[in-house]
């Protein structure tokens, strides 16, 4: 089984989707500082991944969640950017706030 993880816009909320074989999601997690952190920099063990959205029916597709900004593989290569939809999702959830993707985490600088 290969996974990948995608984030992805939609206009209402982004979401961080791990799609296994190329085509379904598998898991859905709601974008928030801490996730994209994690999926920006060190995504680790993508099976370990566990979701806090429902994945039902058409929600098992990728195509359902919105506009595909980046996708990465396991391995933590980048398999394909909208680099526009990059650094305005950059600016909306680090650079507003002072910070940016790879800064360390208050539990990372203990």
């Amino acid at each position: 089984m290969t996974l990948t993880a995608e984030w992805r816009t939609s206009g209402e909320f982004d979401s961080v989707l791990i799609i296994e074989n190329d085509s379904t999601v598998r898991e859905a997690l709601r974008a928030n500082p801490e996730v994209l952190h994690r999926f920006l920099t060190d995504m680790g063990d993508l099976t370990s991944w566990r979701g806090d959205v429902r994945v039902e029916g058409v929600k098992r597709m990728s195509l359902a969640w919105g506009e595909l900004v980046i996708a990465r593989a396991q391995t933590g290569e980048v398999l394909t950017m909208d680099p526009e939809a990059f650094w305005n999702g950059i600016h909306v959830w680090f650079r507003s706030r002072g910070v940016d993707y790879d800064t360390p985490l208050a539990e990372e600088r203990v």
